[in-house]
């Protein structure tokens, strides 16, 4: 009988370890989430007017959560080229725009499915706009514009399930830009160039719905 208590007491002492290190092991289990904005998505699918929904400029976001801090990034692309033919000439217009943020993150539980997040995010925004005018000489102009700034975010995440959850979120950006604007006329004149700066505030409501998947 002693033998026996005396083993299985020397078992639980050996097994007390390995079941803190477990433990530990999974509070400290980081987390991958990706997330998409479906809010145009939704609207057009109530029918309820997506098109004037202001547009939250960032797509696609990718975080990874351990012990309630995150590192996230955010992101959009768009190259869009259309083309014109008239009885005055050929007119192509070229859009490529590139948005960039990178940000660190909080959560607080609120509730069994109810979180809030907080953080800072650095944002990063390359714009271009170049539209070319064909009708015996070619006319060139072209809008170049790169954006660096950041600022706070709140937001909530709400819970469906383990790995689904929604989310939406306020932000306030300061923003700097600068570029410059270049007009090719041709025909030997000289090309016309203009300079461009600007500081915005650009605070934004919650006006999003993003889906997340976290595996």
């Amino acid at each position: 009988m002693r033998i026996t208590l005396a083993l299985y007491l020397a078992f639980t002492a050996l097994q007390l370890p390995l079941m803190a290190q477990n433990q530990g092991k999974s509070k400290d289990r980081s987390q991958t989430m990706l997330g998409i904005n479906i809010t145009n998505t939704l609207a057009g699918f109530f029918n309820s007017g997506g098109q004037d929904i202001p547009k939250d400029p960032f797509l696609f976001s990718f975080k990874t959560l351990k012990d309630n801090k995150v590192w996230r990034i955010g992101m959009n692309a768009k190259v869009d080229q259309k083309e014109e033919d008239s009885f005055n000439g050929f007119l192509t217009t070229t859009e490529t725009s590139l948005k960039l943020r990178f940000g660190r993150e909080w959560v607080m539980p609120l509730h069994k499915r109810f979180d809030m997040f907080y953080g800072f995010d650095g944002v990063g925004t390359y714009d271009l706009e170049r539209s070319k005018f064909e009708f015996g000489q070619d006319l060139v102009s072209r809008d170049q514009m790169f954006g660096l700034g950041g600022g706070p975010f709140l937001g909530v995440y709400f819970k469906l399930s383990e790995h689904v959850r929604f989310s939406t979120e306020t932000y306030a950006y300061v923003m700097y830009y600068y570029g410059e604007g270049l007009d090719e006329i041709g025909g030997g004149l000289p090309n016309e160039k203009t300079r461009i700066s600007r500081l915005s505030f650009l605070p934004a409501m919650p006006n999003s719905l993003y889906v997340n998947f976290t595996f």
